[in-house]
């Protein structure tokens, strides 16, 4: 099998039949293809839109039904596990991603064998305050991972070994593009349209893009505990080279009152080693972190083949 389209499901009753069908028209006479829907356990009745679209295309497509609701990126892990093509595809369920465009990536993945390749979108048919609340938090979060694509979206192609090593792969916070950019580099972009959505709500409002974006720094970056490491080491040269003035000034001109020289060199010096103390024990916390978190991204409740 050749392609294997990966739709995470939430609120999605609205779109799925159109979006089952577009992707049906595309793969018909070009390739071998599976689509797998995995539902995220969401508000409306897409379980059962699924299962109707199911009847009628009982050959290429799959259902996943997760236990309750893991999160988009977990959901996408999950189908990786299940899928059997050459190569993985994802996309959101709202046509905001269309389904034509998948030839772009194939014909961008095709000309370096790249591993990953991110649809760009020229325009974002967000709102205005959710492209700029999205692009903010999006550069934070290239500053955090230094090694993640810059144009990297939720419209990718992946080679099946590569979306393969995320499935065991874990963390106290799951974010695809985080586990793609340690696994490899080779990885490259290609300009995609972004249609308006066509219907339900998005999942991320603000509070939910922020609090993944601080759970991804959190969990997938060092450079807050680095941060606080470093600043330990300049306020511990700071407070030494004032401790040097007031010996200095105590020798030299006596003008400071009894017992202030030893209290600021005391102070000064048990504060930068408390803070060097602390980035150190950081450190070691972050790596622990990473070792230790083994809980499972998902559980299944049904899977209909």
């Amino acid at each position: 099998m050749k392609y294997s389209i990966i739709i995470p499901v939430y609120n999605g009753e609205q779109t799925l039949v159109a979006l089952n069908q577009k992707l049906h028209n595309f793969f018909e006479k070009k390739s071998t293809f599976e689509i797998i829907f995995v539902y995220d356990c969401g508000k409306d009745n897409s379980w059962e839109v699924l299962l109707e679209i199911k009847k009628d295309f009982s050959d290429t497509v799959k259902l996943i039904r997760l236990s309750r609701n893991f999160g988009q990126h977990n959901a996408l892990i999950c189908g990786f596990e299940y899928a059997k093509g050459d190569f993985i595809i994802t996309m959101d369920e709202d046509l905001q991603h269309a389904p034509e465009d998948i030839q772009i990536l194939i014909e961008k993945q095709q000309e370096k064998d790249f591993d990953v390749v991110y649809g760009k979108y020229e325009t974002r048919k967000h709102t205005v305050f959710r492209n700029l609340t999205s692009s903010i938090l999006k550069k934070i979060i290239e500053i955090g991972i230094p090694d993640i694509h810059p144009d990297y979206t939720a419209f990718r192609l992946i080679k099946s070994q590569v979306a393969k090593t995320c499935v065991d792969m874990r963390n106290s916070y799951t974010f695809l593009d985080g586990y793609l950019s340690w696994v490899t580099t080779h990885c490259d972009s290609c300009v995609v349209s972004h249609h308006e959505r066509q219907g339900g709500v998005s999942a991320y409002t603000l509070s939910k893009l922020i609090n993944h974006t601080i759970n991804i720094f959190v969990t997938f970056s060092n450079l807050p505990i680095r941060f606080l490491t470093k600043m330990s080491f300049v306020v511990l040269f700071l407070m030494s080279l004032y401790s040097a003035y007031v010996v200095f000034r105590k020798l030299i001109f006596d003008d400071f009152a009894m017992g202030y020289p030893s209290l600021v060199i005391i102070i000064g010096f048990g504060i930068g080693l408390i803070m060097l103390a602390l980035g150190i024990i950081g450190e070691y916390i972050y790596r622990i972190n990473l070792k230790t978190t083994q809980r499972p991204n998902y559980n299944i409740d049904k899977i209909i083949e």
